[in-house]
């Protein structure tokens, strides 16, 4: 969704094809009925990431716990200057999950292609900004592509184009770069900021 290659005449093109990508896979444990988010494997990534020259960390991940680990890490990180943008949460609810309830997140809920709120959408005073997030077609294993809906596929929509503004841009800090993206966005639902959609 950030990177795929553009004008190959295959699947699709990603917001940002030149944008280079570190793919760090971390966190996930299917034992006991999981999945399960294993936090010092993800605190370990965020880590290597900041370590490894990265700029932004698109998290399509959370969950409804705050690990102090995983907080001690995304400080870290936000300190390093990275930007920081997490999933909202697929609950269709109130209560935006972590990481992206920090502060220091980008918090990103979905729409549909009718500019709606996903049924999925998880709400709440933590929400920054929605973007596509229904039928998104993507890369899957085995050389394949398929449509897939979530906050995890709105998120990268929120990643690609910070890439871009930072292509563009490269001296901006997150916040600088969390003002761009508020102010350009299409204002849906109540005028001005909502729990709904965001900015």
């Amino acid at each position: 969704i950030i990177g795929a290659e553009a004008n190959n005449g295959l699947g699709i093109a990603g917001i940002a094809p030149d944008a280079q990508l570190m793919a760090l896979r971390a966190g996930l444990s299917l034992q006991s009925g999981g999945p399960f988010l294993e936090e010092d494997d993800l605190a370990a990534a965020i880590l290597y990431a900041v370590d490894n020259g990265a700029h932004i960390i698109n998290m399509s991940w959370g969950g409804p716990e705050r690990s102090f680990l995983i907080t001690d890490a995304l400080h870290f990180a936000s300190e390093n200057g990275l930007l920081l943008i997490a999933a909202a949460g697929n609950s269709g609810e109130v209560g935006i999950v972590s990481p992206a309830a920090r502060n220091t997140t980008i918090a990103v809920g979905a729409t549909d292609r009718n500019d709606r709120l996903a049924s999925f959408s998880t709400i709440g005073a933590s929400l920054d900004l929605t973007a596509p997030g229904v039928n998104i077609l993507s890369t899957q294993p085995g050389n394949a592509y398929t449509s897939r809906s979530g906050s995890s596929f709105a998120t990268p929509h929120i990643s690609g184009l910070s890439a871009l503004l930072l292509s563009r841009f490269p001296d901006l800090t997150p916040q600088q770069i969390r003002t761009r993206l508020v102010n350009a966005t299409a204002d849906l639902g109540f005028p001005g900021w909502d729990i709904t959609f965001g900015a």
